[in-house]
């Protein structure tokens, strides 16, 4: 069943999304992944990984009502 969750952009991904953060509904993270790449056609060209409530995930996951999703590209610096 799809919820409301929402997605906060950082680096790279908020210059192509053009906003710091905007709500979505979907039922898990693969589906999350193609409405947003749907969206936005250029995030195909930035490489990121998702964080779920503060936490990377490391494959697909289900979401719940008011998950957080992080949209992370890589940071430079140290």
């Amino acid at each position: 069943m799809a919820t409301q969750v929402k997605v906060l952009y950082f680096g790279a991904a908020q210059q192509v999304a053009g906003k710091a953060s905007e709500d979505f509904t979907a039922e898990d993270t693969a589906s999350l992944c193609e409405q947003i790449l749907e969206r936005y056609p250029a995030m195909s060209r930035v490489t990121f990984r998702l964080a779920l409530n503060r936490n990377l995930l490391k494959e697909e996951s289900l979401l719940k009502e008011n998950d957080i999703i992080a949209i992370l590209p890589p940071f430079e610096g140290g």
